[in-house]
């Protein structure tokens, strides 16, 4: 394999890697991590309840959020779904923090839902509205505040209940170094905006965790 077929593998990986792993699906990735540990949440709400909570956030933090892009890159006000530009960054993020919103008002006034859920459903919120807020300024990595954000959430959630979540924990530090490899890989972010984004997204989690 020559130097440039290399090169290509490894920004396709790194296209697959940013795909699966996109900062839309992770509310809904650490939501079914958090009812399969090995504690009271795998059964505090029947099946047929986890099932429509999933599919409301799903739909709140993912569906809305895609589709909202989608129309606003056939009117013409972004210019791609990779929104480059902060300018380009500001609407989107806007519709995604009111969908969130909107999702965790909707479903916290639904479902009887343990506490440890609400938090991380809310640290989801804070993560998504300073994201849209430093983007105004900076372009920080959305993928890595997310990923830093469910690791954060873990860590909260054994802190608080006393349990051990160590195969969620190595499992979501895999993904973290995925994620990183891939946005730096496919040049589109620094270092220093992986890195800050993964820190804004933990501790946005893990504090809610600890002073909530």
């Amino acid at each position: 394999m020559t130097n440039d077929e290399s090169g290509s593998f490894g920004r396709l990986v790194a296209k697959v890697i940013s795909y699966l792993f996109h900062p839309l699906l992770l509310p809904t990735l650490g939501l079914w991590l958090i009812f399969h540990t090995d504690t009271y949440l795998s059964f505090v709400l029947p099946l047929a309840a986890r099932i429509q909570l999933y599919i409301l956030v799903f739909i709140s933090t993912f569906i809305f959020p895609v589709l909202s892009s989608v129309l606003l890159l056939s009117l013409g006000k972004i210019r791609s779904l990779h929104m480059e530009t902060a300018e380009e960054r500001r609407l989107p993020y806007l519709l995604t923090v009111v969908y969130f919103s909107l999702g965790y008002y909707m479903i916290t006034s639904r479902f009887p839902l343990p506490a440890q859920v609400v938090l991380m459903l809310l640290g989801a919120n804070v993560s998504v509205a300073i994201t849209m807020l430093v983007n105004m300024k900076w372009k920080v990595s959305a993928h890595a505040i997310g990923i830093g954000g469910l690791t954060g959430a873990l860590l909260g959630f054994s802190h608080q209940l006393q349990v051990s979540v160590l195969n969620e924990l190595m499992l979501v530090t895999l993904i973290a170094g995925l994620i990183g490899y891939a946005r730096l890989k496919l040049d589109a972010h620094n270092s220093a905006q992986v890195y800050v984004g993964y820190l804004i997204g933990f501790l946005c989690e893990f504090l809610l965790f600890i002073f909530l």
